[in-house]
């Protein structure tokens, strides 16, 4: 008859085993699997081959210098990591709700929104939440998602279109629209029109690099337009911080995704030209299956109120 703690013992072999498969299935590795998990090949490779026993199936096949996913592998992938994301994550939400002890929380996001977005937020959360410590990490567009995937962070903030946001092992909750604005100086032509079609900016340099966009459909729209021919272009921007500081200095006109209710900068003139371009979408990045501690669901709810889909 199996004892007590026998039986905790086989539970914990079952959920390793799991674990094992989903970061090999992730990293597509056995080697790369057993770093992130802190033991030996063999201990992954065997607790992957029992799980190939247990459901009578081939789950890996080796790949190169790696390995890859078989199609019941993936299905298995699929349905598993939700499970052991929940399992991982269950006794640090259990924690921050049984105890007073300090919480931590860390959040990913690119320079644009730590930079004019989420300044309020935070000031409005410590207020709040004095005894989490929350830890902001840049990542470039492309980077939130793996990090929270990886497990490096708790929550994600990036556009909608974030790549490798569409992973499986990956949830997307709406945060806060932004517009497409035009910015230029004060003293530009352009200032003195209350509304700017695409047509005006043929005009004009843009100092946005084509390659710069988000979406590409706004891209080439200006492209079939002629604007990124229009010359002098001395500066060709991607990041909205860079794009805003060359506008200032008089080298042109530029396009940026924001919130018009932001500070404004005393000397750039904001115009929305969503109806124009459209709106983007910010979103919430979460790890499927894992439960949101409650600094991390508030500091989201916060977001939305503060920010959009909840004002």
């Amino acid at each position: 008859m199996a004892t007590r703690g026998s039986r905790r013992a086989y539970k914990e072999v079952r959920l390793q085993q799991l674990r094992s498969f989903c970061e090999t299935a992730r990293l597509g590795s056995l080697a790369a699997a057993a770093g992130a998990l802190g033991v030996s090949q063999p201990t992954v490779w065997e607790q992957v081959h029992a799980l190939e026993k247990e459901f009578d199936a081939l789950l890996i096949e080796p790949h190169g210098r790696g390995c890859r996913i078989t199609d019941m592998g993936k299905l298995l992938a699929e349905l598993a990591d939700p499970l052991v994301a929940g399992i991982d994550s269950l006794k640090k939400a259990l924690q921050a709700r049984r105890t007073e002890v300090e919480a931590r929380l860390t959040v990913a996001a690119p320079q644009r929104i730590l930079v004019e977005d989420l300044p309020d937020v935070i000031n409005v959360f410590m207020r709040q939440y004095p005894r989490v410590r929350l830890c902001l990490l840049e990542r470039q567009t492309g980077q939130v998602a793996t990090a929270v995937d990886s497990g490096e962070v708790d929550l994600g903030i990036s556009s909608d279109r974030e790549p490798g946001a569409a992973s499986p092992r990956l949830t997307l909750e709406p945060a806060y629209p932004l517009d497409a604005l035009l910015i230029m100086p004060r003293d530009h032509p352009l200032a003195r029109r209350r509304q700017i079609n695409p047509e005006h900016l043929k005009g004009y340099p843009l100092v946005n690099a084509p390659e710069g966009f988000s979406r590409p459909e706004v891209a080439e729209r200006l492209r079939k337009l002629g604007v990124f021919e229009v010359q002098p272009r001395h500066v060709e921007a991607v990041t909205s911080a860079v794009i805003r500081q060359y506008v200032a200095l008089g080298l042109g006109v530029g396009l940026v995704l924001g919130r018009p209710a932001r500070i404004p900068d005393p000397g750039i003139v904001e115009r929305s030209m969503s109806q124009h371009f459209g709106q983007a979408g910010i979103s919430l990045i979460w790890r499927k299956g894992a439960l949101p501690s409650p600094p991390a669901r508030a500091f989201a709810d916060s977001i939305q109120q503060i920010l959009g889909t909840k004002q």
